[in-house]
């Protein structure tokens, strides 16, 4: 009888990637792009070039893209999720670029009309000086007058949705079974994924940690962005502390 074979750790988004679309399906990306196309067009002035941290497999880019007409580039950590990305851009004839770049210290060659960071994306960052400097590049990466678009999950975002949840699922030759928990002391909120990818098996292990509004506003005053706006849960409405998402638009100061 053949042993079963042992799971190989693998590090985030790697292994998920080629099945990442699957897991993230109930995602109404056209939503959220026109929702961000709202806050740039209305908090920006001229958007024209556009920066995206940790985009994934580009599914929010193809739809912003095709609304905004940007001259766009996404980037993320994950090669594995940059390549998904370069195919589905390709077969779709989108006009975008995608490259490899790690959001926690960067730099750009030329500066740009927005930045945008989506989808817990800062939550990845585990540690406050970590997001300190990811806000000072982002910063430095824009024009005076240029602004910041991202989104935090909350505590009570992960305290109402995100303990001991499972799912799972599969399909063409990839499946995945999902388990969050969530620790209100540490404020961790750990996500595993059991995977298996043309039969052989995986194991992926996220991590967030979810921080308050206030503690992200401290980051933003402190690294010199102006706040034009904080909203609760996809409304225009001024988000609380008992917001679950806030999607933020801070602008770097035209002079």
């Amino acid at each position: 009888m053949k042993a079963e074979e042992s799971p190989h750790v693998a590090d985030p988004y790697s292994a998920l990637a080629v099945g990442y679309d699957l897991v993230m399906q109930h995602v109404e990306y056209d939503v959220w792009a026109a929702y961000v196309y709202q806050l740039l067009t209305q908090y920006g002035e001229d958007v024209d070039t556009v920066l995206e941290l940790g985009c994934g497999t580009g599914s929010f880019a193809l739809q912003l893209q095709a609304i905004g007409d940007y001259t766009y580039v996404g980037t993320d950590r994950s090669p594995h999720m940059i390549r998904v990305a370069q195919i589905k851009a390709e077969e779709a004839g989108a006009d975008i670029r995608f490259e490899q770049l790690d959001f926690t210290d960067f730099d750009v060659s030329r500066p740009v009309d927005a930045v945008i960071l989506l989808y817990d994306g800062l939550n990845y960052l585990l540690e406050i000086e970590q997001v300190r400097s990811m806000m000072a590049s982002a910063y430095a990466a824009l024009r005076p007058g240029g602004v910041f678009c991202f989104d935090q999950s909350t505590p009570s975002n992960s305290i109402r949705h995100g303990d001991d949840f499972e799912d799972a699922g599969e399909a063409d030759g990839f499946a995945y079974v999902r388990h969050s928990h969530y620790d209100p002391e540490t404020r961790l909120h750990t996500t595993t994924f059991d995977l298996s990818v043309d039969g052989r098996p995986y194991h992926e292990e996220h991590v967030q940690r979810a921080y308050t509004l206030g503690e992200i506003r401290a980051v933003v005053e402190a690294v010199g962005f102006e706040e034009r706006a904080a909203f609760h849960n996809f409304s225009f409405d001024p988000a609380t502390s008992d917001s679950e998402r806030v999607h933020w638009v801070v602008q770097r100061p035209s002079a």
